[in-house]
């Protein structure tokens, strides 16, 4: 059985780089979009991933960003589908 799981993705500034900050679940799309919407009037970028997994496995069909607020590293979406 395949379980969606919906990430928020904080970005922040340390030695003059962007990097991941704190990621935090979010229970469904909705709360996932809402809730960085939120975060991006804040932090310096924020992405909202989704990515759909075997419950059984973990083995990973699918990730996906959902959306994008603010400063993203350009490599980011190559890492996580690298990942």
């Amino acid at each position: 059985m395949n379980v969606d799981t919906f990430i928020i993705q904080e970005f922040v500034t340390r030695r003059k780089r962007l990097v991941p900050g704190q990621k935090a679940p979010a229970r469904t799309r909705h709360h996932a979009l809402n809730d960085a919407e939120r975060l991006a009037k804040r932090a310096e970028g924020v992405a909202v991933i989704h990515v759909v997994a075997d419950d059984e496995t973990g083995e990973v069909s699918s990730i996906d960003v959902l959306a994008r607020h603010g400063a993203i590293p350009e490599e980011f979406e190559e890492q996580i589908r690298a990942a």
